[in-house]
């Protein structure tokens, strides 16, 4: 089953620069080549003025959800953000990943967060 994730970057010094540091480590990651993937604009969001952008990832296989968990996380444990990442599907299924406050993320939890809106999709009939 194809999926398509969207993750965004919230509660950062600068959400956009977070973002593209995300989606350097995305684009670099060699178990990540065959996911379709992109930055796009994203709507608007409550407390910002203009779209967001976010990280749109296609994603076909169980080995893509892995190699997202563990890009993720190699990620978060090397720049040690203060920031949020919000995961979402288009059926609307939403996780958050709260790496605020200098908070250590491990794999568990970034796995937790893409089961949660993986999950949906297993239920889907």
């Amino acid at each position: 089953m194809t999926v398509e994730l969207l993750v965004a970057v919230t509660a950062s010094d600068d959400d956009v620069e977070e973002l593209h540091s995300l989606y350097s480590a995305i684009i670099e990651d060699d178990d990540m080549l065959s996911a379709g993937k992109g930055v796009v604009r994203g709507e608007p969001g409550a407390d910002t003025l203009g779209a967001e952008e976010i990280i749109r990832l296609v994603l076909d296989s169980p080995e893509l959800w892995t190699a997202v968990s563990a890009c993720v996380t190699a990620w978060l444990q090397i720049r040690k953000p203060n920031l949020k990442l919000k995961l979402t599907t288009r059926n609307g299924r939403t996780a958050e990943i709260d790496a605020s406050g200098g908070k250590a993320i491990d794999e568990a939890q970034v796995r937790a967060a893409l089961e949660i809106v993986r999950g949906a999709l297993d239920e889907a009939p």
